[in-house]
């Protein structure tokens, strides 16, 4: 497909691909690479996954050839000594996996999904309805994403703040992403959708965040 092709192209031929944060994709729980069918591409070199965030815990391992694995113990000694993980570490790890990889995690996986969608499709349509603008600059204002982290631009500091801490009012925990952490005027507030929402709690957040989107364009033409 298109999206396996630009992926495999941007991977290059020497260069190690992170997992980080992709345990909620699709493919067992497993991460982008086995999504896509990418595991064994000849392009990469070597595949690194994080066990912080969505399993839980911390630290990470490196799978590779046997040729790069010795390279690195040989060449890495320092590294791998000081960051190997205690016992009950690889434990907690092991049950995270279980739990991910198993029917849990493919529920919740399929749940968190099916969010993303019915966000998406809700917000498009409230702002439509309420006579919201969609665009900036040609630019979707709720940014591409199929994955449960979405983004709605919010140009402007000390906009992108008051927004979230009005959201934060209505018991919604998002977060101002601020320049220069992105581009001037591509501000933006970040979503997180779980598994534990609800339906109800996916409604209200768009009701809530398109209804403070349009009080703050008014009070901009004031």
């Amino acid at each position: 497909t298109n999206s396996q092709d630009l992926f495999a192209e941007s991977v290059g031929t020497a260069e190690g691909k992170s997992r980080v944060s992709t345990t909620t994709c699709r493919g067992g729980g497993t991460g982008v690479l086995a999504a896509l069918n990418l595991e064994r591409h000849p392009s990469l070199l070597c595949s690194v996954h994080t066990f912080g965030k969505a399993a839980g815990c911390h630290g990470a391992v490196v799978a590779a050839s046997k040729t790069t694995v010795d390279y690195l113990v040989n060449y890495a000694r320092p590294f791998v000594y000081s960051t190997s993980l205690p016992p009950h570490t690889l434990v907690t790890i092991r049950c995270a996996y279980e739990t991910m990889m198993g029917p849990v995690g493919e529920e919740r996986r399929q749940k968190v999904f099916r969010f993303v969608c019915l966000f998406r499709l809700l917000l498009d349509g409230k702002a439509k309805q309420v006579g919201l603008r969609t665009t900036l600059d040609g630019k979707p204002l709720l940014l591409p994403s199929p994955s449960p982290i979405q983004a709605v631009l919010i140009p402007g500091n000390r906009q992108c703040i008051e927004l979230c801490s009005r959201l934060h009012s209505s018991s919604f925990d998002v977060y101002p992403i601020r320049s220069p952490t992105v581009p001037k005027g591509q501000e933006r507030v970040r979503i997180i959708i779980h598994s534990h929402n609800t339906e109800d709690e996916i409604e209200r957040l768009v009701d809530v965040l398109t209804g403070e989107m349009l009080a703050m364009a008014r009070r901009s033409k004031l």
